[in-house]
């Protein structure tokens, strides 16, 4: 019975083992590249364009949930004023499973080992929104009322 599950439990995580996420670009990603942009200090996704805001703000402002969406709607930087909290499944692409603190795509230079705001609420519980803990790379979810770190995005070109 045991080995039976097992078996189930591989076959489906094998089964589900690639992802292909949507976003505001509507673009697919498959195996996306980032570029770093020291000037701007923005790093982008170059399979969707969307932009990273990666300054040292990214490592200091801890908001609550409405906060941080509130802070990214209100951000002017790097010459744009487009800024919008990332959803859970754009927030997941930066996740570098093959590391551990941070577990996060090298083109980042600004990082605290810890979580970060999606503007995903926890459709299973409305009081949670989900975020990222960039120490491990997993996504959980908090109570809305908590702060976490936030890193703002935005579609590129």
């Amino acid at each position: 019975m045991l080995k039976k599950l097992l078996q189930i439990i591989l076959l489906t995580t094998t089964l589900f083992s690639y992802e292909i996420v949507i976003d505001r670009t509507s673009k697919v990603k498959w195996g996306a590249t980032f570029t770093r942009d020291d000037v701007n200090q923005v790093v982008v996704n170059d399979k969707t364009g969307l932009m990273w805001q990666d300054d040292e703000s990214v490592k200091t402002v801890e908001k609550d949930w409405q906060g941080a969406k509130d802070y990214c709607q209100s951000l002017n930087f790097a010459g744009f004023d487009d800024w919008y909290l990332p959803t859970i499944s754009e927030l997941e692409t930066l996740i570098d499973t093959t590391k551990y603190d941070p577990a996060i795509k090298d083109r980042f230079k600004n990082i605290t080992y810890s979580h970060y705001w999606s503007s995903s609420p926890n459709v299973s519980y409305s009081k949670s929104a989900w975020d990222v803990d960039f120490s491990d790379g997993f996504s959980y979810y908090y109570n809305k009322t908590s702060t976490s770190y936030v890193r703002c995005a935005r579609a590129g070109q």
